[in-house]
């Protein structure tokens, strides 16, 4: 972590969600919530608008696009074959091979996309903000440089936070 944070550690997850909801009143920036187990809520309470499915589209229809213009390319301007009576554009057979691609593509493209986004790669060394982050403690993590941070602090405390950190 290269900049400075303010951790706070809980002990409920309950306590965990009522403070989150304060800290989005209060404008904090909430840079992660680390826990013993996934929580839904917690997920809910931090989730950010994301642009994943909009890159997704983009990829589908640019591979759609690509498939068209490559099969296109290979069976009517390159190599144009005719057999059996067969016209040398048929349309219907590219669909089947259009939509496979578009699968392939940009469900590979999408997920490589998400790994890069989030910064998981193979071989990172995992960061966690304390000892008991996977036994039975959550840490709330803000960042100090954030201007409402100073007031985190006490709703923090005043939420329930068994102990404050600051690394």
């Amino acid at each position: 972590m290269s900049s400075k944070t303010i951790i706070g550690v809980f002990d409920d997850e309950n306590l965990v969600v009522n403070t989150i909801r304060k800290l989005n009143e209060k404008k904090v920036r909430i840079r992660d919530v680390y826990g013993p187990f996934a929580s839904h809520d917690i997920i809910s309470a931090i989730a950010k608008p994301s642009r994943l499915p909009h890159l997704s589209f983009l990829f589908g229809a640019g591979t759609v696009f690509g498939t068209f213009a490559f099969l296109y390319y290979t069976s009517v301007v390159d190599y144009p074959h005719i057999y059996g009576g067969k016209p040398v554009f048929s349309f219907p057979p590219m669909v089947v091979i259009m939509y496979l691609a578009t699968i392939l593509v940009t469900g590979t493209l999408s997920v490589f996309t998400f790994l890069g986004i989030s910064g998981m790669y193979p071989g990172k060394k995992a960061q966690m903000p304390g000892i008991g982050t996977m036994d039975d403690k959550f840490f709330l993590v803000i960042d100090e440089n954030d201007a409402n941070a100073t007031s985190a602090e006490a709703l923090l405390m005043q939420h329930g936070a068994l102990e404050i950190k600051y690394e």
